[in-house]
């Protein structure tokens, strides 16, 4: 279990996040919407090691991992994708995969079924934004992660593609990964059957919830 327990953060004086607490079970589907400021962005990045709170904990299956840094989260299994797509445009999509060729056959059906393979010799810019986000999931899932948490990832999408891209979310998120899901745009929750709650002024609208 992931645990945040009490998190308070400021920026400037500001009070983003208040007494927040909420813990991710392996297996869950989570969604988490609110306004512009509301701190889910930021809560998200405490989460995941990009940020530490003045106040509160984080919590990995009992022990304090609160000032872990970002590159030990994810050795842990704790992952992640952002509001704007990260890749290097010097690359074919294949090389920024960051596994082995053994990994990339195992895992063919995920390729196949993402629709992602005829892709991934070409560069980032060649790629449509719909593609690269599957990609960046698909990076994350070679890994096995035990948490993977998503940053707005219908930024940009049509509805068309924001149907495609759940239902893709829906065949390959396992049953032993969590899946966060922070967005604006309800339907995509839905569509994943997300427990959603809602940040509101820096705090879970309906209290201290535990999942």
């Amino acid at each position: 279990m992931l645990e945040l327990k009490g998190l308070k953060k400021l920026f400037g004086g500001i009070t983003v996040l208040n007494d927040v607490n909420i813990a991710f079970q392996r297996g869950n589907k989570i969604g988490l919407s609110g306004g512009n400021g509301t701190g889910k962005s930021t809560l998200l990045n405490i989460a995941t090691g990009f940020l530490t709170a003045e106040e509160g904990a984080v919590i990995l299956n009992g022990d304090d991992i609160t000032h872990f840094e970002a590159w030990k989260l994810s050795r842990l299994g704790v992952k992640r994708t952002f509001q704007k797509v990260r890749f290097n445009e010097a690359l074919i999509l294949k090389e920024q995969l960051y596994t082995s060729d053994d990994i990339i056959k195992r895992n063919l059906h995920i390729l196949e079924g993402a629709d992602i393979i005829d892709y991934l010799y070409s560069f980032p810019n060649e790629v449509p934004l719909p593609i690269l986000r599957k990609i960046e999931v698909t990076r994350a899932l070679l890994n096995r992660p035990k948490y993977l948490f998503l940053d707005e990832p219908s930024a940009g999408m049509a509805a068309t593609d924001l149907h495609d891209f759940g239902e893709f979310l829906n065949n390959f998120i396992d049953a032993e990964t969590c899946l966060v899901v922070v967005e604006h745009r309800l339907e995509l929750m839905k569509k994943i059957d997300a427990k959603i709650y809602e940040l509101r002024d820096g705090k879970l609208v309906n209290g201290n919830i535990f999942v």
